[in-house]
């Protein structure tokens, strides 16, 4: 599994009858959702944010107890909450499928790439 960062642009709509990406732009290439494998709302908590994300406010201590896997999610940018999207999509005719999980900020309407695994 490889954790990212990055912003993407999402195309949402109906997929397995839930309100979810339907296609996604990463590194120049369109990928589909086949399917929505899971999906879930995460908040942070007020003493976290800051020190999430950036570090801008943290102290190195602070930092070193943050989960490698909340870097740069819950940060000052993001709103209170998020949705996240576990998505096995495709890119091309014959590309193989993998899975993706996309984070949807509604308050500023930001989508984010944060893991890729191979299936």
């Amino acid at each position: 599994m490889w954790e990212f960062d990055e912003a993407v642009e999402v195309r949402s709509g109906v997929v397995d009858g839930i309100e979810s990406p339907e296609q996604f732009l990463w590194r120049g290439r369109l990928w589909r959702v086949c399917s929505v494998e899971a999906h879930w709302t995460e908040t942070a908590a007020w003493w976290e944010r800051g020190v999430i994300g950036s570090g801008i406010g943290a102290t190195a201590t602070a930092m070193a107890g943050a989960s490698s896997a909340a870097v740069g999610v819950l940060d000052s940018e993001w709103g209170p909450q998020r949705a996240v999207f576990r998505v096995e999509a495709g890119c091309g005719r014959q590309g193989r499928r993998e899975m993706f999980d996309l984070a949807h900020d509604p308050d500023s309407g930001r989508w984010q790439l944060e893991r890729v695994s191979d299936r």
